[in-house]
């Protein structure tokens, strides 16, 4: 019967009805749970499917089962590359080529990943593997691509940055609520208004640090970057302390693509001033960038000791602990977030991040299916807390609709009232 459906699993995929395959895939593994074919093509459909991160999870079962399923570390590197996760991605690559030295797609694969971490000689080298491997299999078309590939990676001269002349740094003042003003006035849309004050204030003032920097936030929010950084550097010349203009240039060189003075600008702010949790964030993103993932979750555990109740740092960390395939970690900090949103009341920032964290829960890793599964334990909070904002925080409305539902309906479990009540509130019942 097992047989039965992993063939009828196989037909159904490729027609294309991922869903139907899946179906008929955790009917196979409940007669054969240790059966790593099936967790292999389950994974392709989950992957076909877009739900990268179940089929991560899939790809893991069948290759603690068979290790040396070629196949499925080369799927499993594909979706780790979708994830961004390329050092994971790395790892799954060449053990694919362990158990396949002829695997052209693994080494043109490995190319891909290499180019991505900037890692170019690795990357040249692995094209040509891969261009040797595909023409002795005949392949020209998927040879020449891999050449043409190779060739793109040369080396180019980089520009050494222009670096103006500046005047000597006169006394300073430091006028914070005008700077204050002025950021807001941006942030409530007027961004002209804005300039032609941060303007007026550089005519009468022409050496004053804090200006500088404060206009050169305002250019780099209109994504005027050369006027940014201009002003960003006047800043630094004027004041070798503004911790404000480190950050602002910092930000800029992250989305200019300059990930190294990105991280030499937040160093510098952070020697300056250690408990600003936005540079710790701010870095942390560069970190991300730069695929150094611990790094980076090192620098948001650092943003949430200065600040616990920060919901972006949640956030962040999680979106972090997602690329390490640390799904559970990723779950609490989603939880964590979604809790401070709902005490603050912000219900749209809220459902946003429940609507990520339910996602995220059904991408965790899935034990084979029983047909005698425990549903005896809940989810999580994540169902109260969808019905909380449904009821307008009034819980006793909620509490008396699921003793209502469990008299009308009892045996079931917790998670099925909750569910129950939502849906029936959701469709107006």
């Amino acid at each position: 019967m097992a047989q039965e459906y992993y063939q009828q699993g196989l037909a159904k995929a490729k027609a294309g009805d991922y869903q139907g395959a899946i179906a008929d895939f955790d009917l196979a593994l409940i007669a054969t749970p240790e059966w790593a074919e099936v967790y292999y093509r389950r994974g392709l459909a989950y992957f076909d499917l877009g739900d990268t991160l179940t089929a991560v999870s899939d790809y893991t079962q069948a290759l603690a089962i068979d290790s040396h399923h070629r196949d499925c570390s080369y799927a499993r590197a594909l979706a780790r590359l979708t994830l961004k996760n390329f050092p994971g991605a790395l790892v799954d690559i060449d053990r694919a080529i362990l158990f396949g030295r002829d695997y052209a797609p693994a080494y043109q694969l490995k190319g891909l990943v290499c180019k991505k971490l900037a890692k170019y000689p690795d990357a040249i080298a692995a094209y040509k593997v891969a261009a040797n491997l595909y023409l002795a299999q005949k392949d020209v078309e998927n040879s020449q691509r891999c050449l043409d590939l190779a060739r793109t990676l040369e080396p180019k001269p980089i520009d050494a940055p222009i670096v103006p002349k500046l005047t000597p740094r006169p006394p300073l003042t430091s006028p914070e609520q005008f700077y204050v003003q002025l950021l807001e006035q941006g942030e409530r849309g007027d961004l002209q208004g804005a300039l032609d004050n941060a303007n007026w204030a550089i005519q009468s003032s022409p050496n004053e640090a804090w200006v500088y920097a404060c206009r050169g936030a305002l250019y780099s929010k209109r994504d005027d970057r050369t006027a940014a950084l201009t002003d960003f550097n006047r800043a630094i010349q004027l004041d070798p302390n503004s911790h404000v203009a480190y950050r602002g240039r910092g930000k800029l060189r992250d989305r200019m693509g300059d990930y190294q003075g990105a991280l030499m600008d937040f160093d510098r702010a952070l020697a300056i001033d250690s408990q600003d949790l936005f540079i710790y964030l701010a870095r942390g993103n560069v970190r991300v960038n730069l695929h150094d993932y611990p790094g980076a979750i090192a620098d948001f555990d650092r943003a949430i000791s200065i600040d616990p109740v920060e919901p972006l740092a949640y956030l962040k960390r999680a979106q972090t602990y997602i690329k390490l395939e640390e799904l559970s970690q990723a779950i609490s900090d989603y939880q964590t977030a979604a809790n401070i949103y709902l005490e603050r009341q912000d219900l749209t920032k809220y459902q946003d991040t429940l609507a990520n964290l339910q996602k995220l829960q059904r991408s965790a890793p899935k034990a084979p299916p029983s047909p005698n599964r425990d549903r005896s334990q809940p989810q999580n909070e994540a169902l109260r807390q969808r019905l909380y904002v449904l009821v307008s925080g009034q819980w006793a409305i909620a509490q008396r609709l699921i003793d209502r539902l469990k008299e009308a309906e009892p045996g079931y479990d917790e998670d099925w009232y909750l569910e129950r009540v939502i849906d029936n509130l959701e469709a107006g019942l």
